[in-house]
C-alpha cells in the first residue's frame, strides 16, 4: 500500500472518529433549577424539547413528594389540568397541546420545596402525536433520566412570588376556631329547648291525669 494511500486512510478514519464524537447527546426533559432551598417557594421551569419527528403532544408530570405547586404560568397553544390526590393536594399535572418536532415548550409553576434536605426526582411521560412516548423517570445514567433537583440549605431562598408559605399550608386554623366558637355559643340554647319541652310534656301529662280522675 503506497504512503499516499495510508494517508488517506489514516485521515478518513480520524475524521470519521471527530464526527462520532461531535453527534450531540438525545435532548431530554429537565427541571429548573437544579438545586432550590428547604421550606422555599420556588419557580420551576420545566424544559421539554422534541424527541420525535411526530411532534410533543402531551407531557405529564408526577409531583414529588413533599413539592406544593400553587401558581401556574399559561403556555400559549397548551391547556393544564390538575390530577388530586383524596386530600385535595395535587398529584399530577398535565399538559396537552402541540409541539414542533424540533420545538422546546416550557412549563413554568411556582411549588413550595420540601424542609428535608435531599434530592427532588421528577417523574415525566412525553407523549407524541404517533402515539409514541418517552417515559423519564430512569436514574441519571440512563437513555430516560428522570430530571433531579438537589435541596440544599447552601442555595439562597428563592420566596418566589413573595408566599414561601402559601403552599405549605394544609389547613385553616381560622375554620376550627369558628367551629369551636359556634358550639360554645349555641349549648345554652340548647338546654333552653330541652328544658321547654320537657315542661309541655309534664304539663300534658298532667293535664290528661286530672281530666281522667274528673
Amino acid at each position: 500500500m503506497s504512503r499516499r494511500v495510508s494517508s488517506f486512510i489514516a485521515c478518513a478514519l480520524i475524521g470519521g472518529s471527530a464526527l462520532v464524537l461531535a453527534v450531540p447527546a438525545a435532548a431530554h426533559i429537565q427541571v429548573e433549577p437544579t438545586e432550590v432551598a428547604p421550606g422555599d417557594a420556588a419557580l420551576f421551569t420545566l424544559l421539554v424539547p422534541g424527541e420525535s419527528a411526530a411532534g410533543t403532544s402531551e407531557v405529564k408530570l408526577k409531583v414529588p413528594p413533599g413539592v406544593y405547586p400553587f401558581s401556574y404560568e399559561e403556555t400559549p397553544g397548551w391547556k393544564r389540568k390538575l390530577v388530586k390526590k383524596p386530600n385535595g393536594m395535587v398529584d399530577q399535572v398535565i399538559w396537552t397541546g402541540t409541539a414542533a418536532p424540533d420545538g422546546l415548550v416550557r412549563f413554568s409553576f411556582l411549588a413550595g420545596t420540601p424542609e428535608k434536605l435531599g434530592e427532588i426526582k421528577w417523574a415525566a411521560i412525553q407523549n407524541y402525536a404517533n402515539g409514541e412516548e418517552s417515559r423519564w423517570i430512569g436514574m441519571p445514567e440512563s437513555e430516560n433520566p428522570a430530571p433531579v433537583t438537589i435541596v440544599s440549605d447552601s442555595v439562597p431562598r428563592q420566596n418566589a412570588g413573595g408566599e414561601s408559605e402559601v403552599a405549605h399550608e394544609h389547613a385553616s386554623p381560622t375554620s376550627s376556631e369558628n367551629a369551636t366558637t359556634d358550639s360554645e355559643t349555641d349549648w345554652p340554647i340548647t338546654i333552653a329547648a330541652l328544658l321547654g319541652f320537657f315542661f309541655g310534656l309534664s304539663s300534658l301529662v298532667i293535664l290528661l291525669v286530672n281530666r281522667i280522675n274528673s
